[in-house]
């Protein structure tokens, strides 16, 4: 479904990913785990075509969805046309609007579409989030906001959901719950990358993991094997 070749992308002359590849399958979930600076938000980023490869040469690598190459085209575009959406670290919600306008406005391309089952199907899987509906979501504690950020997301009508440090500053009882949404989602179709750093609960959930570690992939394979992995476990899983 969607499958990333040699990428490489840079913050002007800094090279963030040396040549990254790895590739997702539909209803699949994917992680990709490695410590802070490691080129896992700056790989979603690209996904999106919000961080441009060095250069359009070949040697930047490529991204293909079901076999088209993705690399021209816009990030509106990924979101309308690929349906594929980035929930980003620290969620960037709108805190001036209400919980239910946050939900509206993400389907503001579908203006003649009834969107209330969309909103009703959210509600119904964060509850908190109806009983906060009419509520400023900048009021809104940690864990609810997540749940709008995804919501929010959902309502794009995405197949593909990326996900950027979801658990981060979380309350551990509602980390567990929103990892329990994410298999819930994937049950139901969805496919999802998720990029996290606790990599044991992101490996616990995930069919397939890769390692990243300065920009390069340095280990995959099936998310229980890399939890059985000496090297990972020292590295990433706290021993």
């Amino acid at each position: 479904m969607l499958r990333v070749s040699n990428l490489k992308a840079a913050y002007g002359k800094i090279e963030a990913l040396h040549g990254v590849s790895f590739h997702v399958e539909k209803g699949e979930i994917v992680t990709l785990i490695g410590a802070n600076g490691a080129g896992k938000s700056t790989t979603l980023k690209a996904l999106m075509r919000l961080v441009p490869p060095e250069s359009p040469s070949v040697t930047a690598g490529d991204i293909t969805f079901n076999g088209v190459s993705i690399l021209g085209m816009d990030a509106h575009r990924i979101v309308s046309d690929l349906k594929m959406t980035l929930v980003p670290e620290g969620r960037h919600i709108f805190g001036n609007l209400t919980v239910l306008e946050n939900l509206q406005l993400a389907a503001w391309t579908r203006k003649n579409e009834n969107i209330d089952r969309e909103i009703h199907y959210i509600f119904d899987m964060f509850p908190r989030l109806a009983e906060r509906a009419r509520q400023r979501s900048d009021t809104l504690s940690g864990g609810e906001q997540q749940m709008l950020a995804v919501g929010r997301a959902l309502m794009t009508r995405c197949s593909v959901l990326l996900l950027d440090e979801p658990s981060m500053g979380l309350a551990p009882l509602v980390m567990y719950d929103m990892f329990r949404t994410l298999k819930r989602l994937n049950a139901e179709g969805l496919t999802v990358i998720v990029v996290e750093q606790n990599a044991r609960l992101a490996l616990q959930v995930a069919d397939r993991g890769y390692v990243l570690d300065t920009g390069e992939i340095i280990a995959e394979g099936p998310a229980e094997d890399l939890l059985r992995k000496p090297e990972i476990k020292a590295a990433y899983l706290g021993g």
